[in-house]
This record gives structure tokens, sequence and C-alpha cells, in this order.
């Protein structure tokens, strides 16, 4: 039987139709759109299999600008804008019924040695001290059978994700903007390091955009209001070498909220405390009224 991490990649493998031209599928989830990490992981894995094996993805910057159709395929066009001798550059444009849904720069470079330093990684429960969130959720959910169930980031259920506070879509409380959760993979990934790297891409939009919700007491179920949340722009940059299916802790903080956006910032850590990458996201916060009944 194939596994929920199988599942991820596959899903991320996406279909080569033509030079430089991919096509993605959505699997039924039950989500109104489709999920901004499978989008970035498909783009660039894309991406990845137009450029040398020895160069590694360093840092993506996307845009997301249309929702995207659960019911039909994503077309990735990559545009190889160049190949020097050092650093290799890819536009990936996302498309649904003719129109561009996403669209991201990404940079490769050949590894090397260089000064290193980083910030230090939080203290934080271990994962095995943790129990997991999934567990934690159908707790809550079956001492509260009335409250809807929210919707899921990890739609395969690939990945294993234990925080280490309150579970940031429960809160309706205001709280500080920083939180965080340890995940790896179900399952081992017998897959070189791109694959990784587009799992890592899948995993950077889990939560991200709840940083900046938490000093406002937002939570997925409001009363009074409905609250309108989007992602718009997503960065990933990798640092050093990883795998996703070994404990990765993700701390992530929101320094602020204005105009109807949130800035959210995010950290990588292994185990042994590497900081491996590190991501940023702008998302859309709206307040809207309900109407009365």
């Amino acid at each position: 039987m194939t596994t929920p991490t199988q599942q991820l990649a596959n899903l991320i493998e996406t279909e080569e139709l033509d030079t430089l031209l991919f096509r993605g599928t959505t699997p039924e989830t039950g989500l109104p759109r489709v999920f901004g990490g499978q989008v970035l992981g498909q783009a660039l894995y894309s991406a990845i299999r137009t450029v040398p094996e020895s160069r590694i993805m360093h840092s993506m910057h996307a845009y997301f600008l249309r929702p995207g159709d659960v019911t039909r395929p994503i077309i990735f066009e990559v545009d190889p804008i160049r190949d020097g001798k050092s650093f290799t550059t890819r536009r990936v444009v996302a498309k649904q019924n003719g129109k561009a849904i996403f669209n991201t720069s990404i940079s490769f470079k050949e590894p090397e040695d260089g000064l290193e330093h980083q910030a230090e990684m939080p203290a934080v429960p271990q994962p095995d001290e943790l129990v997991s969130d999934r567990e934690r959720l159908q707790a809550y959910l079956d001492a509260n059978p009335d409250v809807p169930k929210p919707p899921p980031a990890d739609t395969l259920g690939a990945f294993d994700a234990r925080s280490t506070g309150q579970l940031p879509f429960l809160r309706e409380e205001p709280s500080e903007p920083v939180h965080g959760f340890w995940f790896k993979c179900r399952d081992k990934l017998d897959y070189d390091f791109p694959m990784h790297q587009a799992f890592l891409a899948y995993a950077s939009d889990f939560r991200l955009l709840a940083s900046a919700m938490l000093p406002h007491g937002l939570s997925y179920r409001q009363n009074g209001t409905t609250l309108q949340a989007a992602t718009l722009d997503h960065c990933i940059w990798i640092h050093q070498p990883f795998r996703v299916d070994e404990w990765i802790y993700y701390h992530m903080e929101g320094p602020v909220a204005a105009g109807g956006r949130g800035l959210n910032f995010g950290r990588f850590y292994s185990q042994d405390g590497k900081l491996v990458a590190s991501s940023s996201q702008e998302g859309l916060m709206r307040i809207h009224s309900k109407p009365k009944a």
C-alpha cells in the first residue's frame, strides 16, 4: 500500500509534458482551493528538473496571484532565465484556465565553503516529550462535539507534527506572535535532496500566516466576524542540507500586522540545533462583520 509520504512525493513529482513544461494535479481533500504549499513544492520540483544536479536551490521568492481550482490540473511553465558559472536562475509560472495563479523566481548555486554563523535554536521540548497535534486536536474535538473541525494543512497526512505550545488554530485569546512545532515525514523518504527541499517548501506554508494573528485572538472559528486570510507572497532560503524524514523544528514569528496584512518569519532547525532553512510570508488578514440574522 502506498504510504502518505509516497503519495505526497507522487503529488510533488509533476508530469513532464514537454521541455520546460510540467503538469501537476490536486488530490481530493475537501478544501475549497489548492493548498499553497502544494504549489510551492510542485513549482520548485519542476524547476529542479531543468537544472544541473550539482546545483542546489538556495532561495525561492514566490507570489500567489489567484486561488487555485482544485478540480483543474496546474500547468507549470519554466523559464530558463540564466545559467551562469556558479548560479542558475529559473522563473516558474503556474497557470489554470490560461491565467497565472502563481509565479516564482528560484536561484540555484554550486555548493561551496565559507564563513558561518547562525541564530541559536530556541529552548523548546524535544519531540519525544510531546503529543502529536493530531491526537491533541482529536481530544479537543471529542470534548467539544459542536465545534467544526478545522481544515488540515497537511491534507495527505504525510507529516507527524508536534507543537511546543497551544495549537494556534484553537487559540481565541491574544498571545505573543511566536509559536512553533516539530515535524517530520511519517515514513522514510527515499529520494535525493531535491525532493527533501520540495517537501520542506510544502511544509513551510503550515501555520506561518497564523503567527501575525496570535496577538488578535483570531482562530478558525470566530464569533460575530469572518476572517479572510490568504497568502500573498512567500520566500524560502536553504542554508545547509537536511532530511525531512528526520525531526525539524519550525520556529515562527509575526512581528507586524498593518494595512490588512500580516508579516511572518520562520526558521527551520534540525534536531541537533543547526539552522538549515528560513522562510518569510506576507498574508492578507481582513476582518468582516457577519450579517445579522
